[in-house]
């Protein structure tokens, strides 16, 4: 079994479509492992660890792809000794190492070199700066490039490809190409043979010898290209402390991972997260987008347009294509997982909320009153959504497969035997278990997801009236039984007292094992006052909140493990939504709790909330664990900094 590449000690900057990611030592190194086969072909690492079972991995990515794979720094024949990795807004990183192996006149370092690089989309600037202490010091730095142009998906799988040949080179530039690809490093009179670039020169106490180097990647192919920077935004009163760096972290993070399709390249969304989820998701980015909206409205109609413009047209089960749905993932190519038996087509349908969630966006969006031409523009797209719902709640796996068990709920199954085998937010092939670990069979309807249909549905009857436009009551009578059917079938007991179970499985038996799943009902309005009320209770509990977070699976179950992905771990957007569905139904008190912890556990991370963290209490640990593989920056952990910073007073 592969493991993913440990990601927590690396330090990465994100502008998108493209990202950096150095070692904790803040170096871009990579050596072939022995034994590599020649040729470009895969090889188990790139990095001299085994990336295989879990190691590092260091590259200048472009979309989907690694181009860079190596830029090993040298000054006179020595590598400088890491000192500190600092990160800055604007994608800079600032790396400061000591070349110990030049002596000076007493046992202090007497060299010192800097590397800074800026991240901006599509090019990254590298500068250096070396200085001394010595009156007098001939140096010369280089530069050890390598490009391998490694497909995202092989990475995951820690199968690199060794290094290719430049296409073309002179003195002042090297360029790798590959279909649609290129990357292209400039350095004018200093390109040496053997990718090198080549500084000479006299440095001096305060006389500093400063070089500077560029590389620019791009991919034609691509489905994906820069978003439009926000405009200006404030928050009315940035806090001070804590929970002040959270917020400017997280506006930093977002604001580098802004893109637009090609096929609307004026309608900015975020990345769902780097560096494996870098393009648009309909949940993650639907999601960023609704925590997001008190703070950022142009945001959220831009998400909308964005997937509106890659809306359903008609049935396909390879793509889980119907009309009206709304997509899951776009990229610019199959997507294949051999370890995970996935074979995700370039435009793929799989996943069960995306279209309940785009309703609900807009009906919020709607509610809100600030882009009225948006949302009167994406009104049809809405009828097709809303048609496509009623026919899911009808067949009860959407339109295409029929489940009696689950007549009436929003269910999904995999046709294709290549697509996902969970298609809700937890889609990890293990997250659908009972309280004795057995997995559950499809076709599943998520506890979430009936939720979010509830709410879509309410939601855009009234805009539909607002707007005139037909069929608000047929969806309003969907809704009620919807929110009818649920109260009879979802809600189980256990000794600790009743809960909304995670899911019902394919035989219409109620998962009977809490999961955070049922934070998402807060604030959807399937729910009357008394059921929120269980629901705040239970997820404030030590089953299911850790101190820093809630976890995904209650802690008495039998497949809990704290670093499991779905099923023990603590996620910072899951959390997020349970704090936004109780401020909106008025337990402010408990939103304030899960805050107050979420906030610690960003503390934890340079004040940055990461994909998802391991479900460790705060009682067995003084600061959050982290889950090695987590992604970040990722859209909605990040927006979540805003429903937190609600949460605790402060407002946009």
């Amino acid at each position: 079994m592969t493991v993913q590449p440990a990601l927590h000690r690396q330090h990465c900057s994100v502008a998108a479509p493209t990202q950096l990611w150095l070692d904790a030592d803040g170096r871009l190194a990579g050596a072939p492992s022995a034994g590599a086969p020649s040729g470009g072909g895969p090889r188990s690492s790139a990095t001299g660890a085994d990336t295989g079972t879990g190691g590092w991995f260091t590259g200048l990515l472009h979309g989907d792809t690694r181009m860079l794979c190596r830029a090993d720094v040298t000054v006179n024949g020595f590598a400088p000794e890491p000192a500190t990795v600092e990160a800055s807004p604007g994608g800079i990183l600032r790396v400061r190492g000591l070349v110990r192996g030049i002596e000076g006149p007493t046992e202090d370092p007497a060299v010192e070199l800097v590397q800074t690089w800026t991240v901006t989309p599509g090019a990254v600037r590298v500068s250096l700066r070396l200085s001394t202490s010595l009156e007098a010091l001939d140096a010369e730095i280089q530069v050890q490039l390598a490009a391998d142009f490694t497909d995202m998906a092989a990475i995951r799988l820690g199968r690199y490809r060794d290094p290719m040949q430049p296409s073309s080179a002179d003195d002042s530039s090297l360029r790798w190409s590959e279909g649609g690809k290129t990357l292209t490093v400039s350095a004018p009179g200093r390109v040496a043979s053997g990718e090198r670039l080549i500084w000479r020169g006299t440095a001096g106490r305060g006389r500093p010898l400063e070089a500077e180097w560029q590389a620019v990647p791009a991919d034609a192919e691509d489905a994906v290209v820069a978003g439009p920077l926000p405009a200006s935004r404030r928050v009315r009163a940035r806090p001070e402390g804590p929970l002040g760096l959270l917020l400017d972290n997280s506006l930093d993070e977002l604001d580098g991972l802004r893109l637009a399709s090609r096929k609307a390249p004026d309608a900015p969304f975020l990345a769902a997260g780097a560096p494996w989820y870098f393009t648009l998701f309909g949940r993650d980015s639907l999601w960023a987008a609704r925590l997001l909206l008190p703070f950022d409205a142009a945001l959220a109609a831009g998400t909308l347009r964005a997937l509106a413009a890659h809306q359903g047209t008609k049935t396909d089960p390879a793509a889980a294509e119907e009309p009206g749905k709304i997509l899951h993932e776009l990229r610019a190519k199959e997507l294949v997982l051999e370890s995970q038996a996935l074979r995700l087509p370039p435009v793929y349908f799989g996943a069960v909320d995306s279209t309940p969630l785009w309703l609900c966006l807009l009906g919020e969006l709607g509610r809100a009153g600030t882009d009225d031409a948006a949302v009167r523009s994406l009104l049809p797209n809405a009828a097709r959504a809303a048609q496509w719902l009623l026919a899911a709640g009808e067949a009860g796996s959407g339109a295409a497969v029929g489940n009696t068990a689950n007549g009436g709920f929003l269910s999904y199954q995999d046709t294709s035997g290549h697509g996902l085998s969970n298609q809700g937010w937890k889609d990890s092939r293990d997250a659908m278990q009972f309280r004795d670990g057995r997995q559950a069979d499809g076709p599943i309807a998520l506890s979430e997801v009936q939720g979010y249909a509830y709410q879509a549905a309410v939601e855009t009857a009234a805009l539909f009236d607002a707007y005139g436009e037909p069929g608000a009551q047929e969806l309003r009578d969907f809704a009620e039984a919807l929110k009818r059917n649920f109260r009879e079938r979802f809600w189980v007991q256990d000794d600790a007292g009743r809960f909304p179970a995670m899911a019902l499985d394919g035989h219409g038996e109620p998962l009977d094992i809490p999961g955070s799943n049922m934070g998402h009902l807060l604030g959807t309005g399937i729910l009357d006052t008394a059921e929120s009320r269980l629901v705040a209770d239970r997820l404030l509990s030590p089953e299911l909140f850790s101190g820093y977070g809630l976890h995904t699976l209650s802690r008495r179950a039998a497949g809990f493990w704290p670093f499991s992905y779905h099923c023990g771990s603590v996620w910072s957007h899951d959390t997020a939504i349970a704090i936004r569905g109780l401020l909106g139904d008025g337990f402010t008190e408990e939103a304030r709790v899960l805050a107050e912890g979420l906030l610690a556990a960003a503390g934890s991370f340079g004040h940055r909330l990461p994909e998802l963290f391991a479900g460790v209490t705060a009682a067995e640990s003084g600061a959050a664990v982290p889950y090695p593989a987590s992604c970040h920056p990722q859209a909605w952990s990040s927006a979540s900094a805003v429903v937190l910073a609600q949460a605790l007073g402060v407002a946009f």
